[in-house]
């Protein structure tokens, strides 16, 4: 038996990591070639980015911990 709210999460870590991962691309091509501005909103995007990718693992993890599936 499948678990629907495992798959949503799971969907959801996935897109929150497909994100993060974008956002570090887009950081790593603007380094050295962006004002300082700009870089730091790249820095602070991919921070925000990496922080919803370890929420979205943390929720996971602790759907599968509490109901073993």
């Amino acid at each position: 038996m499948t678990c629907e709210l495992k798959e949503r999460l799971l969907a959801s870590y996935q897109a929150t990591t497909r994100s993060f991962a974008a956002a570090v691309d887009e950081l790593h091509r603007n380094i050295g070639t962006s004002s300082l501005n700009e870089y730091q909103r790249l820095q602070r995007l991919t921070d925000e980015a990496r922080l919803k990718s370890e929420e979205a693992r943390l929720a996971l993890e602790n759907h599968v911990a509490t109901h073993h599936c």
